[in-house]
C-alpha cells in the first residue's frame, strides 16, 4: 500500500504537485491566522462583543493589522480596521501615535482613529477602513496623470502632519493606502514619528524630551537615573460595558491621553 501510494505521488505532474504545495501553504496560513484571531480575542475581550475580525491584513515588527466589521443599529455593517500593538511597545509611544491620529487625523488624507481598547499590556486601536491596492500591483499601469494625483494627496497629507509638527519618519508606499478607483488616499502608521521643536502634539515633546534624557544619562557614567512613567492610555472614546451601545450612537464622550510622569534622581 505504502509503495503504491508513493508511486503514485512520484507519478503527480509537477503543475499539479506545485498547487498542492501552494494550497497547502495557503491552509497553513490561514490556520495560522485563525490562531492569532483567537489569541486577540483571548487578549482584549471586549472585542469579542463588538467586532467580528475577518482576517489579518498587514504585519510590521511593531503591530499586526486585522480587517474586521461592526454591526451597526441600521442593520448594515462597517468595515473597520484594528491595529493590535505588541505589549512590548512603550506606553508613552501607544499614547504618542494616538495622540497624532486624534488631533491631525479624519482629514487631508491622514488617517484617523474612531476607538481604543485597552487590556492590561494589550492596546487595539480602531481606525476606518480603506480598501487599497498594493502600490507594487499598480506601480507599472498608472498613467502620468494617476501619478501626479498620487503624489499630490501624498504631499497634502504632509502638510497636514506638518501644520502640527509631526514629523511621520516612515512615509512609504505601504504607509500611504491608495484606492485607485475610488481615488482615495491615506497615510497611516505614526508609531515612529517625532516632534518638531514647535510641535502642537503633547506628547511628542514628552518623548523627545525623554529621548535627549536617556542620552544624556549614557554620556554620564556617574549619575544614575531613574524614571517611571505611567501613561493611561484608555481610549479614543471610553468604552463601558455595553461597548456595542458606544459603537452605535457615539455617545462616549472623549478622553484625552493622559500623561503623569514622575522622576527620581539620585547622584
Amino acid at each position: 500500500m505504502e509503495a503504491s501510494l508513493n508511486a503514485y505521488q512520484d507519478e503527480q505532474p509537477p503543475l499539479q504537485a506545485e498547487n498542492f504545495c501552494r494550497k497547502h501553504e495557503k491552509n497553513s496560513k490561514l490556520s495560522g491566522v485563525k490562531i492569532d484571531i483567537e489569541k486577540l480575542y483571548e487578549a482584549v475581550p471586549q472585542l469579542v462583543n463588538v467586532f467580528k475580525i475577518k482576517e489579518k491584513i498587514g504585519e510590521g515588527t511593531f503591530s499586526s493589522v486585522y480587517l474586521a466589521t461592526a454591526q451597526l443599529q441600521a442593520g448594515c455593517e462597517e468595515k473597520m480596521a484594528l491595529k493590535h500593538l505588541i505589549p512590548t511597545s512603550h506606553p508613552l509611544r501607544i499614547a504618542a501615535e494616538l495622540q497624532c491620529l486624534t488631533i491631525a487625523g479624519g482629514q487631508d488624507n491622514v488617517m484617523g482613529v474612531k476607538y481604543c481598547f485597552r487590556k492590561n499590556d494589550h492596546v487595539v486601536i480602531v481606525m476606518p477602513y480603506l480598501e487599497h491596492e498594493s502600490f507594487l500591483d499598480v506601480l507599472n499601469s498608472l498613467s502620468f496623470e494617476e501619478v501626479r494625483e498620487y503624489m499630490f494627496n501624498l504631499f497634502k497629507a504632509l502638510r497636514r502632519i506638518h501644520h502640527f509638527g509631526i514629523v511621520h519618519r516612515d512615509v512609504k508606499p505601504s504607509n500611504f493606502l491608495y484606492n485607485r478607483r475610488l481615488k482615495e488616499y491615506a497615510l497611516v502608521d505614526f508609531g515612529l514619528a517625532q516632534g518638531t521643536p514647535d510641535t502642537k502634539i503633547e506628547l511628542l515633546r514628552v518623548v523627545q524630551s525623554e529621548s535627549q534624557q536617556e542620552s544624556c544619562s549614557q554620556n554620564k557614567p556617574h549619575l544614575t537615573l531613574g524614571n517611571r512613567v505611567s501613561v493611561n492610555v484608555t481610549a479614543s472614546r471610553q468604552l463601558n460595558s455595553q461597548p456595542q451601545k458606544h459603537l452605535i450612537n457615539g455617545a462616549a464622550s472623549f478622553h484625552k491621553c493622559r500623561l503623569n510622569k514622575e522622576k527620581e534622581e539620585r547622584f
